[in-house]
């Protein structure tokens, strides 16, 4: 359960950035869950050629019948490498505490490695992989993608940059569910223009126990996904500070039958120094 938004390789010029966000979640009445609420912090350093990530982030989860409410801290730690101006290396680990009355699974971890291939306000070529270890299985996910920018930032719609990811994903206990593989295409346009950036994200095809957003998004309460689109725009205030407000919507399955929805809206305020 995460919702933190990374910006793109591109934003490393300041050594110090800081970025305090949250975010209310309301499910559809067919959802067993009645809302959650998050509230997290980010963080990076960057000295050349090292950047250096961090992210604190608390959920707690309410539900409509006598599920005792679940409460999950996670903990998020990158290293960035970045090998002259075309190549870039990660590695990272995203821990996930859990606190629930009667749920044995308490901790669970994914470690990831990335490398990415880049021509700077050009186009973009990487792959991450993912290895998720929860209390009985296990989850692989390889997800390369592409992106590219087009457009003229100073005509009047501005520049774009665009991006696509393919997420293959195998779980390793064929009993957690439906499906033990999984295809997931995401997708993000983005639009710059004077002080908005604007943001369209969506995914398609079925997914369960994906990691999202390079690592720091880890949807690990087992619901299988059918899509999710939304829309972010960010203002800058000025050089160094910004503030952003995001909304989201989800279809998934309910593990009695049927589907559900969740709707979701973010804030965020980003600082850099």
């Amino acid at each position: 359960m995460k919702f933190l938004n990374i910006m793109a390789v591109a934003s490393i010029s300041f050594a110090f950035n800081i970025m305090p966000y949250g975010a209310y979640v309301n499910y559809s009445n067919k959802a067993l869950k009645d809302n959650a609420y998050v509230a997290g912090i980010y963080a990076s350093f960057f000295k050349s050629p090292f950047k250096f990530e961090f992210d604190a982030e608390a959920t707690k989860i309410t539900y409509k019948d006598n599920t005792p409410e679940w409460n999950q801290q996670d903990l998020t730690a990158v290293v960035n490498y970045y090998k002259g101006y075309n190549f870039a290396y990660k590695i990272g680990i995203h821990n996930i505490f859990i606190n629930q009355n009667g749920n044995k699974d308490d901790y669970d971890k994914v470690f990831f490695l990335g490398m990415l291939y880049y021509k700077y306000l050009k186009y973009n070529v990487g792959i991450d992989i993912f290895y998720s270890m929860y209390d009985g299985f296990n989850v692989t996910q390889l997800s390369p993608k592409i992106g590219f920018n087009f457009g003229n930032y100073y005509s009047p719609e501005g520049s774009f940059y665009f991006e696509a990811r393919l997420n293959q994903i195998h779980i390793s206990n064929s009993n957690q569910t439906p499906h033990q593989d999984y295809t997931n295409l995401d997708f993000k346009l983005q639009n710059f223009k004077g002080p908005w950036v604007t943001t369209l994200k969506g995914n398609f095809g079925r997914n369960a126990y994906k990691v999202d957003n390079g690592g720091f998004v880890v949807y690990n309460l087992g619901n299988e996904y059918k899509y999710s689109v939304g829309l972010k725009v960010n203002y800058s205030l000025n050089t160094y500070s910004s503030v952003g407000i995001g909304y989201s919507v989800s279809n998934y399955k309910l593990n009695i039958g049927g589907n559900a929805h969740s709707s979701t809206v973010v804030v965020e305020y980003s600082r850099a120094f």
